[in-house]
C-alpha cells in the first residue's frame, strides 16, 4: 500500500489516454471495461445525460494492473476497470466537494483530503461504480481530470504525498472506522500546516497522541508510524493554511454541524460529550482562525 503513491504518479504521467474534447468545464473519465448496461448505470449515477457535453477520457484495467498490481490486492483492483468520475470546475474559492456512489475503497472525505494535498482546487467531483466496487481507478481518474482541465501537471511531490495519504488513511480506517480516520488525518495535517517550519517528528507525534486521546481511539504502533511518515512528507509539500481552509469547506461545515448537536448535558455522557466538543472546536478553530 505504501508504494501505491509511486505507481499512481507514474500512471498519471505516463499512461496514454484517448480524449474526446468538448467546449465544456465538465470532465468525464470512464472505466474502459464497463458493459453497455453498466455504463448506462454509471452515467445515470454521475448525472450524465449526454456524453457530448463532457470532455471524455478512459481508464483501462491494464493501466490499473500494470501500475497498481504490486501495491493493491488483486481482489481490490478486480478484473475490470469500472469506476468512473465526473469533475466540474467551480468558481474560485468554492472549495472541493466529493460524492461517492458504490465506492468502497475510501470515503468522500478521504478523496477530498487527498485532492487538497495534491493541489487540486475548486472542483466538484463525483465518483461512481455500476455496483459496489473498490474504485481504485478513481484514484487515477480524479487527478487526470484536473490536469486535463487546467492543462497543467500537478506537483509530483504533492501527488506522491496525496496518494500516500489515501493509503495511510485507508489503513487507519481498518482500525478506527473511515469517519474517525479521515478526521484524525485531516486534523493532524492541519496542525502540521500551522506548525510550518517548526514541525518536527516529535511535535507530530505529540499532536497525534493528543488527537487519539481526545477522540478516544487507539491506533496500532505500525499505523501511527505510517501516519507520522506521512506527516513528514506533508512538511515538504508546504501546505498553505488558507488553501486548506478554503478547499475543505465541506468538511468544516460537517464538523460544525456535528458539534452543534452535542449538548454536553449532565450525566454519564457529559464528560465524553465535552471531549468530543473540545476536539471539534480544535478543528473549527483552525478553519475560523480562532
Amino acid at each position: 500500500m505504501k508504494k501505491l503513491m509511486t505507481a499512481f504518479l507514474t500512471l498519471v504521467m505516463m499512461t496514454p489516454v484517448s480524449h474526446v474534447f468538448a467546449d465544456s468545464e465538465r470532465y468525464l473519465v470512464l472505466g474502459k471495461d464497463l458493459s453497455t448496461s453498466e455504463k448506462a448505470t454509471v452515467l445515470n449515477l454521475l448525472g450524465v445525460t449526454n456524453e457530448a457535453d463532457y470532455n471524455v477520457s478512459y481508464i483501462t484495467h491494464a493501466d490499473e494492473t500494470k501500475y497498481l498490481g504490486n501495491y493493491i490486492s488483486a481482489s481490490e483492483i478486480g478484473s475490470r476497470a469500472l469506476s468512473s468520475v465526473v469533475m466540474e470546475k467551480q468558481n474560485a474559492n468554492a472549495g472541493i466537494s466529493v460524492t461517492t456512489k458504490n465506492i468502497t475503497y475510501c470515503s468522500a472525505e478521504m478523496y477530498q483530503n487527498a485532492l487538497i494535498t495534491a493541489g487540486v482546487k475548486d472542483v466538484k467531483l463525483t465518483v461512481a461504480g455500476p455496483f459496489k466496487i473498490s474504485g481504485t481507478a478513481a484514484l487515477v481518474a480524479a487527478t487526470k481530470s484536473y490536469e486535463i482541465m487546467t492543462g497543467k501537471t500537478l506537483n509530483s511531490t504533492a501527488v506522491d504525498t496525496a496518494n500516500n495519504e489515501i493509503s495511510v488513511t485507508s489503513d487507519a480506517a481498518k482500525e478506527v472506522g473511515s469517519g474517525d480516520a479521515a478526521k484524525l488525518v485531516a486534523s493532524l495535517k492541519q496542525k502540521v500546516a500551522a506548525m510550518g517550519d517548526d514541525y518536527t517528528r516529535s511535535s507530530g507525534e505529540d499532536a497525534l497522541k493528543e488527537l487519539e486521546n481526545t477522540m478516544n481511539i487507539q491506533l496500532s504502533d505500525d499505523t501511527e508510524d505510517e501516519i507520522l511518515d506521512l506527516m513528514d512528507k506533508m512538511k515538504n509539500v508546504n501546505l498553505n493554511e488558507d488553501e486548506i481552509k478554503t478547499q475543505a469547506k465541506d468538511i468544516y461545515e460537517s464538523i460544525k454541524g456535528y458539534a452543534s448537536q452535542i449538548t454536553g448535558n449532565t450525566g454519564f455522557l457529559s464528560s465524553i460529550a465535552q471531549k468530543v466538543k473540545d476536539f471539534l472546536s480544535t478543528i473549527i478553530g483552525f478553519f475560523t482562525g480562532n
